[in-house]
């Protein structure tokens, strides 16, 4: 069995290249000049041994090495069997990224391989189809060049991929993701065609605008008669059918109005840069008036509707949106909750952030109801009786993409009897 070569070895090849010579010496003398003949026969060889070595791995390039003799047996030996498990390696990793390849290419978003700087490496069928790339034909071209869009340049020299970037290329839109660093500092893109979904997203938001602004007229003119019927009718009219099924009728063309009107904050809230009409606003003012404002329209509830606010906290956001989360969350704990349910709000400095809450000591929520809170029209109780439960399911929502503006988020914990608390963080200003 072949193996590592031990000084055994060294001294067996030594010995059988002396013997003779000092077996020589026994007839002819001179022991020392036979001792440098064997030296210089045996350097002469293992130099031999090195050039067919040498000529093997540089010129031959064959598979199997020069048969190989006493001490360089093993060592070409050796040699072989690490030539064969690169060999496999080699192969292994080109099987992998056949495999890869093939994945890549059967992905229906386009895939770019870059360099740091942007040079093309590969892309897939997908990529040629739906950004005009070529490949291997626009192999080292900067990406840059063969998609001319400045806004996606200075998108790349800004370095943060934390956000998609949407690219509108040959009549369509394109959500592309960059991944960097990917692969020892090479560059990623996977652009996605949502056109489909942008052009449904914007036929949503118009729907609700065109509805919103058609019905505001009608519900206008049906109060304004609905108010003139009543107003005309005498104090025993009021109590009989036709009175009592016009204040019915005024309760409920003033819930569609209210509904309306919080169909097109939810809008415009969607439609709305990010950071549309952000100033300098005073967060302790908004929650200290609000509750001021409830404490002056319901005397007594002092004790019961109670408030933490720390004073002068600025941040920059928008001041209409964030009075509206904050008169969303106070009002939708008390008025989904029993009368004389104790309700605090808290708005605290917690270091870098500014934490606001409203807690209740109310019947709560079951848990399978706390992830779907958010969505529109989504109502916990499922009898849908809007005169029991109250309101209109929009309130939350519009509170999600009002936060979602200020890069934060609604957490919501709640226990079955024991009371639910609405709170989010704010980042402070520094």
């Amino acid at each position: 069995m072949l193996g590592h070569l031990s000084i055994k070895h060294f001294l067996i090849e030594l010995l059988l290249a002396f013997v003779p010579a000092i077996f020589l010496s026994f007839f002819f003398g001179h022991i020392f000049l036979w001792l440098f003949i064997a030296v210089l026969l045996l350097l002469l060889w293992h130099y031999w041994q090195i050039y067919r070595l040498s000529h093997w791995i540089w010129v031959d390039h064959n598979l199997f090495p020069p048969e190989g003799k006493a001490t360089w047996l093993p060592i070409f030996h050796g040699l072989h069997r690490m030539r064969l498990e690169n060999r496999k390696e080699r192969n292994r990793l080109l099987d992998f990224i056949r495999y890869f390849r093939k994945g890549a290419e059967a992905m229906p978003d386009a895939t770019i391989l870059c360099d740091k700087e942007g040079r093309l490496n590969w892309c897939n069928p997908q990529a040629e189809q739906m950004l005009k790339l070529r490949w291997p034909q626009d192999e080292k071209q900067s990406i840059f060049n063969l998609i001319r869009t400045p806004e996606i340049v200075e998108y790349f020299k800004k370095g943060d991929f934390s956000q998609p970037f949407l690219l509108k290329h040959d009549h369509r839109e394109l959500e592309c993701r960059f991944y960097y660093p990917y692969i020892e500092n090479n560059l990623l893109i996977i652009a996605r065609d949502v056109t489909d979904r942008e052009i449904a997203e914007r036929t949503r938001q118009m729907f609700f605008a065109n509805v919103n602004h058609e019905l505001r007229v009608p519900l206008t003119v049906l109060k304004g008669y609905v108010e003139m019927l009543d107003g005309n009718l005498s104090d025993e009219e009021k109590s009989s059918f036709t009175g009592k099924a016009l204040s019915r009728m005024d309760e409920q063309i003033e819930r569609l109005h209210s509904l309306v009107i919080q169909l097109m904050a939810l809008t415009r809230l969607e439609t709305a840069p990010k950071a549309d009409k952000f100033t300098l606003i005073n967060l302790s003012e908004i929650a200290i008036t609000l509750i001021d404002d409830y404490h002056n329209h319901h005397p007594g509830k002092e004790t019961i509707i109670t408030a933490e606010i720390d004073p002068n906290i600025h941040i920059n956001g928008n001041s209409e949106q964030l009075k509206q989360v904050f008169n969303n969350l106070f009002y939708n704990a008390i008025e989904h909750n029993p009368d004389d349910t104790p309700v605090h709000l808290s708005l605290k400095n917690r270091g870098n952030e500014i934490l606001f809450s409203v807690s209740d000591k109310g019947k709560g929520i079951p848990a399978i109801h706390l992830n779907k809170l958010t969505e529109r029209f989504y109502r916990v109780d499922s009898s849908r009786n809007r005169d029991q439960s109250g309101g209109s399911g929009l309130g939350l929502a519009i509170v999600k993409h009002a936060l979602n503006n200020h890069d934060s988020k609604l957490m919501i914990n709640s226990k079955v009897g024991e009371g639910t608390t609405f709170s989010f963080t704010l980042k402070k200003l520094l």
